[in-house]
């Protein structure tokens, strides 16, 4: 299928699909005949630059031949606005009772209406006059009555009117654009997807002002996650019109965009599409209360809206409001018995939110209910697989491929398993991990170990043991983790997810980021999530695996000083009752970033203000289903309100006690990967675009208008050391980091600080700044290696194993930390630990290999693994015979083992 496979956006915006037929409409003509103004075409042109209201009007004038086509256009034009029961009216005064065949475009049209109101069974019977009432019946007619046959479960006989629409195609008996677009349909509808596509390709091209083919074929792309495709139809279609509302929609679904949504209500204020949208991002945005008001609006004009029935449904079953669920359920059935769409988007909307036990179920009773309906076997599949069943998850996939390899997420996700396929799976005592062989070799030896002190340490702490083996799995590629984890190759920047019982990982070959640090971090989502039964938010799962990282190491975690001042100066804070939307609703990294802190900041306030028992039982408060006002007056004895109200009182503290100036010129430092990464102090690039002069000036009285004005300082320390004016480079920079020692941006005071002494060839006073560098920062491969190397230079063993541990942290995949940590194993006469050292080195890509080769030899050797010692130094003779070391190595081998 054409264009199917393009990237595509985060899954939580890809909101489903309703097909409202009556409000996909097309509003050009093929071959316009008339070459004056009569009303048919100048209504046409109105309607073509979204003036309804005067389309209608100007519609009704038309008469003659011209007549029934003009009241289908004023119909459409009054729908268009909203005004449904005038859309009725006015071709319903033009139809004789039970006489619906002799006006089938008329009849049609009212049908479409009716449906897009909850009026399915009149417009059925409708529909079934006119196409048994003539030879040949309209070709929309015939898809419409096809549409509507399915909706109401009769799905066979729904095929063979669909399948008249497609023989007339294939006879060379269709020949409009808006018919074509229609065959296109008919064919989506019997899932002959490639069909479809290449149909609606050939219906736009016919007539590239025909709207509703455009924003067709843009909701079959979004049904199979193709996002960017579906993007640029919606947009293909609002340059004609920008007042099309379904166009609008279109682009609020793939985007999140709340402005399309609000115009297109403003367009049409009854727009069931619109506010059915807007209800499903104010309840992402856990707005709930507001996104009841929409879902009740849609009811209210469209009792029959799958979406908002199934949206509603899921919420009472994830809320565990059992005959609330079935209520809507049987709404459904009254009208759609056995609609596994319905099964289908609540099975999502549990995976959604992490109860992938129960998307399972529901995922298996929506393929129960219709086997043929393959996206099930996408949802059972992938839910599957989130709870580490990945045979059964991949066979479903499997089968949701074969009958619709179009579906992007489907075909992602197999790809994948081609990946895990080439991957070695190693074993801990409680854990499984997926990992390529480059990752084994390297990566497992310190993999291992932490996984099992996290378990030890975090089990031990919250009392709390996990159902394991817990599957982890670790992608070379960025693309891979985020379709193993969400379906599509486009994550954004998170770089771990937890999801109960698996971890999907990216390497920390392909990071520049601590990755012992989002183990740590995801490991505590196990934890948490599992006591709750995958039912803790979003906030406080982040926050305490946050705040646990810092209880790690102590130079893990995070440290946003500027950003909670700012914060506080611009009221930026949320409540606890909104936290989860400041994840869902980031508009951007920073937004995210400050998301986790803010997090992270209300577990440090229950730690200090209610100790960590506090936190354990506000955690196993939500393994049941109530209100937070209920968990919190339970564990704090007092109202959120109230809980907040102390919250920002310690915020105030807080800040107080940070004191330091953030200049509204100045933006949040930029961060990568998930929170773990480098975050870049944006503001340091200013010496790089203006003239230093200038910028020393305006920093200067920056200064002098705020004495505790932090980037000022700092970004006047930046640039005299680049002019290498040292000695008031180091005023500045120092003033900097006592104001804000815990700053962690790059560059820090710290950094650039070490940086002027390296240049002094002030050794002690360079080591002492990257000292105080790496107690807050845990990014720092380089400094670490400084430190190091030093240590070891001073026999320092404790230091240089720390260092060397701290540069591991950041990369180990460099070959100078394990020649560092190997030189250190021999300096301490720890032979194992050199063989592990010499093992990583000769798996890594090395300039030397006889070198590396004849190093392990030698390791082996003095750890009594004399076989190994003398399989190795061979391989380096074979490539180096005159090696004299080497033959060395090979001699003592043989003696060895002949002693």
């Amino acid at each position: 299928m054409n264009r199917l496979h393009s990237k595509s956006v985060a899954r939580q915006f890809i909101l489903g699909l309703v097909l409202l037929p009556w409000s996909l409409l097309v509003y050009g003509q093929d071959n316009l005949t008339n070459t004056g103004e009569s009303p048919l075409l100048r209504g046409e042109q109105l309607m073509m630059t979204g003036s309804y209201a005067a389309a209608s009007d100007i519609f009704q004038m038309a008469d003659g031949l011209d007549r029934n086509d003009g009241l289908v256009g004023a119909s459409r034009a009054f729908a268009m606005m909203g005004n449904y029961q005038q859309a009725m009216a006015v071709v319903e005064d033009a139809i004789e009772d039970a006489e619906y065949a002799r006006f089938p475009l008329l009849s049609t049209q009212l049908a479409e209406v009716k449906r897009g109101i909850g009026q399915s069974s009149q417009a059925l019977a409708i529909l079934e006059a006119v196409v048994s009432g003539l030879v040949d019946p309209p070709v929309r007619a015939l898809v419409q009555y096809g549409s509507l046959l399915k909706l109401v479960g009769e799905k066979q006989a729904a095929n063979e009117i669909l399948d008249q629409a497609v023989q007339r195609y294939n006879d060379g008996l269709v020949f409009s654009s808006e018919d074509v677009a229609m065959v296109a349909l008919a064919s989506w509808l019997m899932d002959s997807f490639h069909d479809a596509n290449s149909l609606f390709n050939e219906a736009t091209r016919a007539n590239p002002n025909n709207l509703e083919a455009h924003v067709l074929w843009a909701d079959l792309f979004l049904e199979k996650y193709n996002a960017s495709d579906a993007e640029r139809s919606y947009q293909e279609a609002l340059d004609i019109n920008s007042r099309y509302t379904p166009a609008l929609v279109g682009i609020a679904r793939v985007v999140g965009d709340e402005r399309a949504l609000q115009r297109a209500l403003a367009i049409n204020p009854n727009s069931v599409a619109a506010l059915e949208t807007y209800g499903q991002l104010l309840l992402m945005n856990s707005r709930d209360d507001e996104a009841q008001d929409y879902f009740s609006r849609v009811l209210a004009l469209n009792p029959e809206s799958i979406k908002t029935l199934s949206v509603l449904a899921a919420q009472a079953a994830l809320n565990e409001r059992t005959d609330e669920y079935q209520q809507y359920l049987a709404q459904v059935e009254a009208f759609s018995p056995n609609n596994p769409q319905f099964l289908g988007d609540v099975a999502d909307a549990h995976g959604n939110k992490y109860l992938f036990e129960e998307a399972v179920e529901y995922a298996r009773a929506a393929i129960e209910a219709d086997p043929q309906y393959w996206q099930g076997y996408t949802l059972l599949g992938s839910n599957l697989i989130r709870l580490g069943e990945e045979e059964e998850g991949k066979a479903n996939l499997e089968i949701g491929f074969e009958n619709d390899p179009f579906n992007v997420m489907t075909s992602n996700m197999l790809k994948v398993f081609d990946t895990l396929d080439t991957y070695t799976t190693q074993e801990s005592e409680h854990f499984k991990v997926h990992m390529s062989e480059n990752d084994a070799d390297i990566l497992w030896p310190y993999l291992e170990p932490l996984l099992e002190e996290g378990w030890e340490t975090l089990t031990a702490k919250y009392d709390f043991e996990p159902e394991g083996p817990i599957l982890i799995e670790v992608f070379e590629k960025t693309e891979d983790f985020a379709v193993r984890s969400v379906g599509l190759p486009d994550i954004g920047p998170l770089v771990g997810i937890c999801f109960g019982k698996v971890i999907t990982l990216i390497s920390p070959d392909t990071l520049s980021a601590n990755w012992q640090e989002i183990v740590w971090h995801e490991f505590m989502h196990i934890i948490t999530l599992q006591m709750t039964d995958n039912r803790m938010p979003r906030w406080l799962s982040e926050g305490i695996s946050v705040w646990e990282e810092r209880e790690g190491r102590p130079y893990w975690g995070r440290s946003q000083g500027l950003d909670l001042v700012r914060a506080a100066r611009d009221d930026k804070l949320l409540p606890v009752a909104e936290l989860n939307s400041g994840f869902s609703g980031a508009r951007n990294n920073a937004d995210l970033g400050f998301a986790y802190f803010q997090s992270y900041l209300v577990v440090d306030y229950i730690t200090e203000a209610y100790g960590f028992d506090k936190l354990v039982e506000l955690v196993k408060q939500y393994a049941f289903i109530k209100e937070d006002t209920d968990r919190f007056s339970e564990v704090f004895d007092q109202s959120l309100g109230a809980f907040d109200a102390g919250f920002n009182a310690w915020i105030e503290q807080q800040v107080a006690e940070i004191n330091v100036y953030v200049h509204t010129e100045d933006v949040p430092d930029e961060g990568e990967g998930h929170g773990h990464g480098v975050r870049e102090n944006s503001s340091a690039i200013l010496a790089e675009l203006y003239n230093n002069a200038s910028l020393k000036q305006h920093m200067r009285a920056r200064i002098e208008e705020n004495e505790r004005d932090f980037q000022a300082y700092l970004q006047l320390g930046i640039v005299l050391f680049k002019e290498e004016g040292f000695e008031e480079a180091k005023f500045y920079l120092q003033a900097a980091y006592e104001m804000l020692p815990s700053y962690t941006g790059y560059p820090s005071p710290a950094l650039v600080l070490s940086q002027i002494y390296e240049k002094e060839q002030n050794r002690e006073a360079q080591l002492e700044w990257l000292e105080t560098l790496l107690e807050n920062l845990q990014h720092d491969y380089d400094s670490a290696m400084v430190l190091a190397d030093a240590a070891l230079d001073q026999s320092n063993h404790e230091r240089a194993a720390y260092y060397i541990d701290r540069a591991i942290q950041v990369d180990p995949y460099r070959s100078g930390v394990h020649e560092l940590k190997a030189r250190y194993a021999e300096s301490i006469d720890d032979s194992a630990l050199a063989v592990t050292e010499y093992e990583v080195l000769v798996k890594l890509e090395i300039n030397d290999p006889v070198e590396a080769r004849t190093n392990l030899a030698e390791a082996y050797l003095r750890n009594g693994q004399i076989s190994e010692a003398k399989q190795n130094v061979l391989y380096a003779l074979e490539i180096a015979p005159s090696f004299q070391r080497a033959q060395q190595v090979l001699l003592q081998s043989v003696d060895r083992e002949e002693n």
